[in-house]
């Protein structure tokens, strides 16, 4: 019969306790030989071992309920002026136990005839007791192991679901924002062109079904993103006509790296609302990926006027690209980077980094552009 996973838990831990009482009761043997040797004392090996097991197993009988203890009952800060006279009370029950077991035992193997339960447990209650001690001691050494590591479990737990969270409302923030904005876009194209406006409003619906079919994951294929992508140009397409081109420098190895998932459109409303938008005639925009150095490089540039930026870390600059900031940070750490640069004669680049990872391999790998 197959045994299930706590059973299996069980007899291993019941086969390591008897493991160290068989090894304590050797240990005690062997040192029973070097008295006797060092004495001149002959040695009864059947009778020595006999003895020395025997009063070791029934120390291990009281395993069990000293584990219990631990676990049900432990001696912690909180109650430790109840428990450690009630512990005191019930190592003494044990003692008494102990010998009540093991002095018949022995009298039963031909050994210590010549003892009773009164004089044994006269003898030996104060050693026992304090080696009952030692053995409450380890127990509740691994059970505040035990529940620190259970701790630590669960508050890695909660930070992992309190980042997923953070991410969500994020990722739940940008949606709306984005079709709050096109929604303007087509209430204002509605007074002029309305079957611009009607052909903008398809284009967003099918941009919105799309991105449901990814609504439950945080990243995705930078292909599935482009697809994402493609749909929000065309809808810019309807707004800006002819004079809009958008290039794609798209290294092929990156095809299937991981991205957040709209990652790329913030930063494309970004460049047409304060680069396109803004400047006469038309307007260019060039969305390129490739790999260095490890990691996965995403830039969109515009050839739109300069926004009053250097060249330096994104910290405030809109909801878009202040969301993707904070995205950034949360999956990655450190690891990410987003900046903002102006082009030496006219237009803003914006370049994010990312560690570099597919769906078949997690971490992050190397890469170098060829």
């Amino acid at each position: 019969m197959k045994l299930s996973e706590s059973q299996k838990r069980t007899t291993a831990q019941v086969l390591l306790v008897f493991a160290v009482w068989t090894f304590l009761a050797a240990f005690s043997s062997s040192q029973t030989v070097v008295y006797l040797s060092q004495r001149g004392q002959p040695i009864v090996w059947r009778d020595m071992l006999t003895g020395r097991f025997a009063d070791w197993y029934t120390c291990a009988l009281f395993t069990p309920l000293f584990f219990w203890m631990g676990r049900r009952y432990p001696i912690d800060k909180k109650s430790w002026r109840v428990m450690l006279p009630l512990t005191l009370v019930v190592t003494s029950v044990c003692v008494v136990i102990k010998y009540a077991v093991l002095v018949p035992i022995e009298h039963a193997l031909g050994l210590n005839l010549g003892a009773s339960f009164s004089s044994e447990l006269s003898r030996n209650f104060a050693n026992e007791s304090m080696a009952f001690w030692a053995v409450i001691g380890i127990v509740h050494a691994f059970e505040f192991n035990r529940r620190y590591r259970e701790r630590e479990v669960a508050a890695a737990d909660l930070r992992a679901r309190l980042s997923e969270a953070q991410l969500e409302a994020l990722r739940s923030q940008i949606h709306p924002h984005f079709l709050f904005n096109t929604l303007h876009a087509i209430s204002t194209l509605m007074h002029r062109d309305v079957g611009a406006a009607d052909t903008m409003l398809t284009r967003l619906s099918d941009l919105l079904r799309l991105t449901m079919q990814h609504r439950d994951q945080n990243e995705i294929s930078l292909r599935d993103e482009l697809a994402l992508v493609d749909q929000y140009i065309e809808i810019m397409r309807v707004r800006f006509g002819d004079r809009l081109t958008v290039r794609h420098v798209i290294r092929p190895d990156t095809l299937d790296a991981l991205v957040p998932q709209f990652i790329l459109q913030p930063l494309l409303e970004n460049a047409f609302d304060h680069g396109i938008a803004n400047t006469a005639g038309p307007g260019t925009i060039e969305i390129s990926a490739l790999t260095v150095d490890g990691k996965l490089e995403l830039s969109i540039s515009d050839n739109g006027f300069n926004r009053n930026r250097s060249s330096q870390r994104v910290k405030k600059n809109g909801m878009g690209l202040a969301n993707t900031r904070r995205r950034l940070e949360q999956l990655y750490g450190s690891a990410q980077s987003i900046s903002l640069e102006k082009l030496p004669e006219r237009g803003t680049r914006v370049v994010v980094a990312i560690p570099l990872h597919t769906s078949t391999r997690l971490a992050p790998v190397a890469a170098s552009v060829a």
